[in-house]
C-alpha cells in the first residue's frame, strides 16, 4: 500500500485555503486603513501642538492657513524641509501682533518641520490632506476648515481629509479628522 495524498485530497485542501484567503484579504485591508487613520489622528494632534508651541515661542506668530499631502511631491517638500531653512521667528524679541497679521505674513508649515517642531516620521506615507486652520482675527476660514463642529470660538486648528489610498471610508467627502481648541484629535464619526 502506497502512502501519500490523492489528487482530490490536495485539490480539496487548496480550495479550503483559497476560500480562507479570499475572506481574510478584505479584513487585512480594513485593518491597514484603520491603522493609517489612527496614525493620521496622531499626526493631526502633533501638528496642532506644534502650531501652538510655535505660536508661544514666536510670541504670537501664527502658521499660514495651508494644506499639504505628505505622499504628493509638494507635500514631501514640506515634510522633508531642511533644517538649514529654519528661520527664527522671534529674533528681535518683539512680540508679534496676531490680529494685525495677514495670512501671507505668517510662517509656512515647512517651518514647523525645519525648526524641529515636527518630525517627518509622523507624516511620511500618510495619504491624507492636512490643513492648518489658524484664523486671523476678523478673517475668514478656508473652506476646508468650515466644519459643523466649529461653533463660536471653537475653531479647529487642524483638519485632515482623506486622499486617494486612504481607503473608501476615509476618502468620502463627508468624513474628516479635526483637532479643535481642546487639543484632542476627533473625527466627525465620533
Amino acid at each position: 500500500m502506497k502512502k501519500g495524498f490523492t489528487l482530490m485530497e490536495i485539490l480539496a485542501v487548496l480550495l479550503v485555503i483559497a476560500v480562507v484567503v479570499s475572506m481574510a484579504v478584505p479584513v487585512f485591508r480594513s485593518v491597514r486603513f484603520e491603522i493609517k487613520n489612527g496614525q493620521a489622528k496622531t499626526a493631526a494632534k502633533r501638528l496642532s501642538e506644534a502650531m501652538r508651541t510655535y505660536y508661544q515661542v514666536s510670541r504670537g506668530l501664527g502658521v499660514k492657513q495651508d494644506c499639504f499631502t505628505p505622499t504628493d511631491t509638494a507635500g514631501k517638500q514640506v515634510v522633508l524641509a531642511a533644517s538649514s531653512s529654519c528661520v527664527s521667528p522671534s529674533s528681535d524679541g518683539i512680540p508679534y501682533q496676531n490680529s494685525a497679521q495677514s495670512n501671507s505674513s505668517r510662517s509656512n508649515i515647512s517651518q514647523l518641520f525645519a525648526c524641529g517642531y515636527l518630525s517627518y516620521k509622523d507624516f511620511v506615507g500618510l495619504p491624507y490632506k492636512f490643513c492648518t486652520c489658524n484664523p486671523i482675527a476678523g478673517g475668514s476660514q478656508p473652506t476646508v476648515c468650515q466644519i459643523d463642529e466649529a461653533t463660536g470660538s471653537n475653531t479647529p486648528l487642524v483638519v485632515v481629509q482623506g486622499a486617494s489610498g486612504a481607503g473608501s471610508k476615509y476618502t468620502a467627502s463627508d468624513y474628516y479628522i479635526y483637532v479643535d481648541q481642546s487639543m484632542k484629535a476627533k473625527d466627525n464619526a465620533e
